[in-house]
């Protein structure tokens, strides 16, 4: 328990949320800056243990199985400075909301390290699906261009941790992948350069409305200098007229999208710029349409930070795909196994089906996000041949699949293991062409997060392989 007979003897307080990465990096950084931080953390173990001990060297007090109640703060509540809380605490949490009503300025990490790194160049990326390869590619290109350009915000490094060193003076770019929880609690970031991949309905738990998450993506945008939006998605399409000017993509070939976008590929293969070749796309290795869309984003960024189109075509060929997103795990003649744990939405979950040739089967399943499932059901019923379910969701999307007239296989089970040793039973007397791991869901019905399942995923089918 925290002594709050010690903390009324102190001044200024900022307590952090959470003893994640971000929570983890802002303490030490708010620290390094002179600052008295409390951390709270709602589990144990002994993880938290090891790094409550390094925080606690630091003169940080650290709380394990804390939770985030206001009857715990209001002893000390005159104390506050801030209260940097994780994104996955939702903004009108009930603690927050009577903070905020006492005046206590409550953020994110992403607005402690801003503080910091303002004066720096932005690229801050938003969308529902394909954004965080974006970053990664983007961050790709710029660094093999001799730009200091780290990928940051919701994928790679917490941006305090570079505040927390010198190497916040050397960035040239921080190119960060923004999400909607990010950008609603860190009203003030207002990148460079802003760039809207998709959108989709998601995350409606959390925002409750459409419209609502609509408006915190396009916020950022409207923030944002210069703006790239992706006039493939029906939904940004749709609002062509209302969203701020800025620079369209499209990888379609009808001509009359060309007059409202600045950048396409034409029947040749060739980088289109306002009309002008910019370059022949060769060699890049990610597939589907979605990653030809997500290409263009990243050329009409880079062409803006000022690389010329052979340099950007130069870094292609050596870009590597981040793990967990339509990754190959396996291939002979016969099938490819690929881990697509990354598909937590039915969208994501379609753009890598329609990726694919040939015959599929699909292993599907986590916790539904309260998503419309209807044209994934459709896409299924075209170019799957059998589908696996696992998990919280599967009676619901086998009952859904069945409704909508899908007669072909389905098997549904509770565990990813006990589904596993069925597929590989099921592809020693089935010819099928592809086995796609695309959950389509969220991973918290039995796994920390999209990473811990698509290993869990790979440890599975490597130790299937190895049997068989």
């Amino acid at each position: 328990m925290i002594d709050n007979n010690h903390l009324r003897k102190r001044k200024n307080i900022n307590l952090v949320i959470g003893l994640g990465k971000s929570g983890f990096w802002a303490a030490k950084y708010l620290r390094s800056i002179g600052k008295r931080v409390i951390i709270w953390e709602s589990k144990d173990g002994k993880e938290f243990l090891e790094t409550k001990k390094e925080l606690e060297e630091l003169n940080i007090l650290v709380s394990l199985n804390k939770e985030f109640v206001f009857k715990e703060i209001n002893p000390f509540v005159k104390e506050l400075e801030s209260v940097v809380v994780s994104p996955s605490i939702p903004y009108d949490h009930e603690t927050i909301l009577k903070l905020k009503k006492k005046g206590i300025k409550v953020i994110g990490e992403i607005n402690v390290a801003w503080e910091i790194l303002k004066d720096t160049n932005w690229i801050g990326i938003t969308g529902t699906n394909g954004k965080t390869t974006v970053t990664h590619l983007l961050s790709h290109i710029l660094c093999e261009n001799e730009l200091y350009a780290p990928f940051a915000g919701n994928i790679g490094t917490p941006l305090c941790q570079y505040a927390c060193s010198k190497k916040h003076e050397k960035i040239d770019w921080v190119v960060a992948e923004l999400s909607s929880y990010q950008i609603e609690i860190s009203p003030e970031v207002k990148p460079n350069i802003g760039i809207w991949t998709t959108f989709t309905e998601d995350h409606l738990e959390r925002h409750k409305t459409l419209e609502n998450y609509f408006n915190i993506k396009k916020s950022l945008l409207e923030k944002s200098n210069f703006k790239i939006y992706n006039y493939d998605d029906k939904n940004l399409r749709n609002h062509y007229s209302s969203l701020s000017k800025g620079v369209w993509i499209t990888t379609s070939l009808d001509k009359s999208n060309f007059i409202q976008c600045d950048y396409w590929i034409d029947d040749q293969a060739f980088i289109i710029e306002r009309g002008k070749r910019l370059f022949k796309l060769e060699h890049f290795s990610l597939k589907g349409m979605h990653n030809l869309q997500n290409l263009l984003l990243v050329i009409a960024a880079a062409r803006k930070v000022g690389l010329s189109g052979e340099k950007i075509k130069d870094t292609l060929s050596n870009y590597k795909q981040l793990t967990h997103r339509m990754e190959t795990i396996y291939k002979n003649n016969d099938l490819e196994i690929i881990n697509d744990s990354k598909a937590t939405n039915f969208d994501s979950s379609i753009a890598g089906i329609n990726s694919i040739e040939g015959q599929i089967i699909i292993i599907s399943g986590g916790r539904l996000k309260g998503n419309e499932y209807s044209e994934w059901v459709q896409v299924i019923k075209q170019k799957v041949k059998c589908v696996f379910l696992f998990g919280e969701s599967a009676k619901v999307l086998k009952m859904a699949l069945i409704n909508e007239g899908f007669k072909k296989d389905i098997f549904d089970f509770s565990e990813l293991k006990e589904l596993l040793n069925f597929v590989f039973h099921y592809l020693q007397n089935n010819k099928v062409g592809t086995l796609l791991f695309s959950p389509s869901c969220s991973s918290f019905d039995q796994f920390k997060n999209y990473e811990e399942r698509g290993e869990y995923f790979k440890k599975l089918i490597s130790e299937k392989l190895k049997v068989n």
